[in-house]
C-alpha cells in the first residue's frame, strides 16, 4: 500500500509539473514573447559582435531588447575596438549621377604574393550636375562636399547640411573633428565668383552633434587667403594648401584649429605635393616618377614650424608595376606605407603600396569595381566602421 501511495504522489507531481509548463508556455504565447528575448544578454552581444556593421544596424528591428542593447553607450565602443583592429579600404565611385560606396579588407604588409581584395557594396546617393569637389573622410564619416552631405556608409545614415548664410556664389567647405569637445565642425568660406585673385570674404562654422538646431555662425579670419586644395584633419587641426595675400602673394599651408577656431599660416611650399597624415603628423608627399624619387616632409613641431625631410628612391618605379601609367598619391596607411593609384584605370582598379622600410612596391588588385574603372574613384585608407546611432544623423 505504501509503495502504491508513493507512485500516486509521484504521478500527481509529474502532472502538476506538466500543467505548470503548459501554463507558462501559454502565458508566454499570450504575451507574444519571442524566443530571442529569452537568450541571455551576454550571448546576444557575442552574436552581434560577430556580424558586420550593416547587419547590426538592421538587428535593431529584431526586438526591443536587441534595439536597447545596440543603443547602450558601451556597445558602439565594443564595435569600434573590433573595427580598429581590422581597418578597411573605402571606395567612393561617381558614375551616371550617383555616388556609390564600397569597402574591402585592407592589405596588411602586402607583398608579391598578396591576393586581390574584394569590394562590397554599401550605399549610394543621387546628385545633379557635375562638380570637381568630391569627398573626404573625417572621424569615420564621409563628407560629400558638392552635395553638402555627411554620411556613415557602414550604417546607411546621412545628414544633409543647411545652406550657408551668404549672398556669395562661390563656396568652399572643409570638414573637421575637435577631439577636445568631441564635436564635428564644417568650415565654410565664400566669395564672389568674379575677382579670381581675391581672398575669401566670409567665414562660417557649423557645429554638429548637439541638441540644438543646426545653424551657421560667422567667425573672424585675420589671414586673407584663398584655399587651393582639399583639407586634411589631424588631431583637431585642419590643414589645406592656400595662397595668402599681403604685400605680396605667398603660397603654403594654412591651418585651422577646430577648437580655438583660429587660422595660421605655415608657409611651406607645397604646390605640386599631397598633404597626408603620416603617423599622426602632417606630411607633405611629393612623387617624381621621372626621377624615381619620393620626397616626404613631416611637421615635427607645429609651434616652431620645424620639418623633417626624407628622400626615397624606390627602384620598383622603373619596372612593370608603375611603367607607362600616371600615378596619384592616395595617402599613407597608419603603418606608414605610401599608397598610390593609377589616375586612369584601364582594365581594373588597383592600388600600389610602397613600403618605405623595405623599399619595395606591391600592386594590389581590387575586384568588384570593374564597372567604375573609367570613372572617378576615390579611395580612403584605414577606414573604421562605427555603429553609433542618432546624434547628428537620421537614417536614409
Amino acid at each position: 500500500m505504501e509503495t502504491r501511495r508513493r507512485q500516486n504522489v509521484s504521478e500527481e507531481e509529474d502532472l502538476q509539473t506538466v500543467s505548470l509548463d503548459n501554463t507558462r508556455s501559454s502565458t508566454l504565447a499570450n504575451k507574444g514573447e519571442h524566443s530571442a528575448e529569452r537568450i541571455p544578454t551576454d550571448l546576444i552581444i557575442e552574436i552581434l559582435l560577430k556580424l558586420p556593421v550593416t547587419s547590426i544596424a538592421r538587428c535593431r528591428c529584431v526586438s526591443k531588447l536587441w534595439d536597447s542593447i545596440i543603443r547602450r553607450p558601451y556597445f558602439p565602443e565594443l564595435i569600434l575596438t573590433r573595427s580598429m583592429a581590422r581597418p578597411q579600404l573605402l571606395f567612393a565611385c561617381k558614375k551616371d549621377g550617383n555616388v556609390f560606396f564600397f569597402s574591402s579588407s585592407q592589405p596588411q604588409d602586402p607583398d608579391e604574393k598578396s591576393s586581390p581584395v574584394a569590394a562590397n557594396y554599401h550605399m549610394k546617393f543621387q546628385f545633379d550636375g557635375y562638380s570637381s569637389q568630391f569627398s573626404y573622410s573625417v572621424h569615420r564619416l564621409i563628407f560629400i562636399k558638392f552635395m553638402m552631405v555627411i554620411c556613415n556608409p557602414s550604417t546607411g545614415q546621412s545628414l544633409t547640411l543647411p545652406n550657408e548664410k551668404t549672398i556669395r556664389i562661390h563656396v568652399i567647405n572643409f570638414f573637421g573633428y575637435n577631439p577636445v569637445d568631441k564635436q564635428l565642425k564644417v568650415l565654410s568660406m565664400t566669395r564672389a565668383r568674379s575677382g579670381r585673385n581675391r581672398p575669401t570674404e566670409e567665414h562660417q562654422v557649423l557645429t554638429l552633434g548637439g541638441t540644438e538646431k543646426l545653424s551657421w555662425r560667422m567667425i573672424e579670419c585675420s589671414l586673407p587667403h584663398y584655399p587651393q586644395s582639399d583639407g586634411i584633419c589631424i588631431n583637431g587641426v585642419l590643414y589645406y594648401k592656400a595662397v595668402v595675400y599681403g604685400f605680396e602673394r605667398r603660397y603654403g599651408i594654412v591651418c585651422f584649429d577646430t577648437w580655438s577656431e583660429k587660422f595660421e599660416f605655415l608657409g611651406k611650399q607645397v604646390l605640386s605635393s599631397k598633404l597626408v597624415n603620416y603617423l599622426g603628423k602632417l606630411g607633405i608627399l611629393h612623387l617624381n616618377v621621372n626621377d624615381h624619387m619620393v620626397e616626404l616632409c613631416v611637421l615635427e613641431d607645429a609651434k616652431k614650424h620645424e620639418w623633417s625631410k626624407r628622400i626615397f628612391g624606390p627602384p620598383a618605379l622603373q619596372n612593370d608595376i608603375a611603367a607607362n601609367v600616371t600615378l596619384d598619391v592616395v595617402g599613407v596607411t597608419r603603418r606608414g606605407e605610401i599608397v598610390l593609384s593609377e589616375c586612369y584605370y584601364s582594365e581594373f582598379v588597383s592600388l600600389i603600396y610602397y613600403n618605405l622600410e623595405r623599399n619595395i612596391l606591391t600592386k594590389v588588385e581590387v575586384q568588384g569595381l570593374r564597372t567604375f574603372r573609367h570613372w572617378e574613384v576615390h579611395t580612403f585608407l584605414d577606414h573604421v566602421e562605427d555603429v553609433k546611432l542618432g546624434g547628428v544623423f537620421r537614417t536614409t
